[in-house]
């Protein structure tokens, strides 16, 4: 089973994908350490951000 889609996370550059022992992924958001306003581990998928910015094409 594929993880559910991230919304706008999926393409971020402050996207970060964390991966526990149990083999569970979460999206934690990259500007949350610079910027309290940014929660760590949104809730998905999101919709709709202020800080979005495309990620570089072939980054991924």
């Amino acid at each position: 089973m594929s993880p559910p889609p991230a919304g706008l996370c999926e393409a971020c550059r402050h996207q970060r994908v964390i991966r526990n022992t149990r083999g569970s992924s979460f999206s934690m958001c990259g500007r949350a350490k610079s910027d309290p306003d940014y929660p760590k581990y949104p809730r998905l998928p999101v919709r709709e951000c202020r800080g979005y910015e495309s990620r570089p094409a072939g980054a991924s």
